[in-house]
């Protein structure tokens, strides 16, 4: 019944494929935002489409919709709306449960965990293998790349690169062994923790796992990273967890997900003295799309911009990026429901007196810095 519940939830959310005018949110783009906006590489950190991929057999080859009210949970991205909000790359998440789950896991995924027979780092190599799958079937439009040589590449070719992001270390099982199997088959970043503890660390979102840091297991995770030249993710990372890495990271490192306490006091956010280490160490963070994270209920596109602001004021115009969160159960500001309406964020940034220069490292230069210095 379960199942059959969920698989409706996505069949309703599914419905009616295709472009729809929202003309209660229409919001113009002016010609040079849009200007500046087709001309940069725009990357997203993060993007948790393969999920509905792997549950639901998602096709992220045709133009969907969301037509429920606030966009919820998913239907945010697929390919032919990424090209039309200008997105030239992807890290694309992935979510699987863990093997055994623990009380803390969101309610969410706890009944995921329920329907789904593959967990854990069975789950991981399926999402790889659909992620290759979905470029063979659309190699004219969308690439599953490794490097930053490969994503310039893509992009150059007119196609939305894609690479590959583990949300949770729980997908590895606790086995640098499966780090290694995982990196040959193109995973390239890895985010410590999730939404319940794992071999490697702790979550922010758990209030009694305060105090608890890095694991044992998590320094010789981030230590093989390292040398595989794989991208640590600290999103969802408690602020015991963040010291403890600081301490153990000798690359660039990336927040995929993300926005900043100091103008909304969510736990899944960055202090300021965070969002100060990052920039020090020459990392990035992704500004998220989450309302929850960005302001409350009534989050809108200006909300949004706010938590950018405060972070080029705090680390400097190098250390943000764009990672959405978009198909990751979010609702969405208003403003900027799916990938298509990017170009608004473009136009934003500009109407708050960035400069065209510091736009075009936050909408992807900066992240390509770092996948590049990391990739290498």
């Amino acid at each position: 019944m379960l199942a059959a519940a969920l698989e409706m939830t996505a069949v309703s959310l599914a419905m009616g494929s295709g472009a729809r005018a929202r003309p209660a949110e229409a919001m113009a783009v002016p010609g040079d935002a849009r200007a500046l906006h087709k001309e940069s590489l725009v990357i997203d950190l993060h993007v948790d489409s393969f999920l509905w991929v792997r549950l639901f057999g998602y096709d992220l080859g045709v133009r969907h919709e969301n037509r429920l009210p606030f966009s919820p949970l998913g239907w945010h991205a697929d390919v032919p709306r990424l090209h039309e909000g200008g997105i030239g790359a992807v890290g694309f998440g992935i979510v699987v449960n863990p093997p055994t789950v623990h009380s803390e896991l969101m309610l969410p995924l706890k009944l995921l965990s329920w329907t789904e027979r593959q967990r854990g780092f069975a789950a991981v190599l399926k999402t790889l293998d659909l992620m290759q799958a979905t470029a063979r079937r659309y190699a004219d439009r969308f690439a599953f790349v490794r490097t930053a040589t490969e994503l310039r590449a893509a992009r150059d070719a007119g196609k939305v690169a894609g690479f590959a992001c583990l949300e949770g270390a729980h997908g590895l099982e606790g086995s640098l062994d499966n780090v290694r199997a995982a990196y040959e088959r193109g995973l390239r970043s890895i985010g410590l923790v999730h939404f319940q503890a794992t071999e490697a660390g702790f979550p922010m979102t758990v209030p009694k796992f305060d105090g608890r840091g890095l694991t044992q297991f998590g320094r010789e995770l981030i230590g093989e990273m390292e040398r595989l030249r794989m991208v640590v993710d600290l999103a969802h990372m408690n602020d015991a967890g963040f010291a403890d890495a600081l301490k153990v990271m000798r690359r660039p490192f990336i927040v995929s997900h993300t926005c900043c306490r100091a103008v909304h006091a969510h736990r899944r956010n960055l202090t300021d003295e965070q969002i100060r280490a990052v920039a020090d160490r020459g990392g990035v963070i992704g500004i998220a799309a989450e309302r929850a994270f960005v302001g409350g209920w009534s989050a809108n596109l200006g909300r949004v911009l706010d938590h950018f602001d405060h972070a080029v004021k705090v680390g400097g115009a190098d250390v943000v990026a764009i990672g959405t969160d978009f198909d990751g159960f979010i609702i969405p500001p208003s403003e900027l429901y799916d990938v298509s309406q990017m170009p608004r964020l473009t136009a934003g940034l500009l109407a708050r007196r960035h400069s065209p220069e510091t736009v075009r490292k936050i909408l992807g230069a900066n992240a390509l810095r770092v996948l590049n210095a990391v990739w290498a």
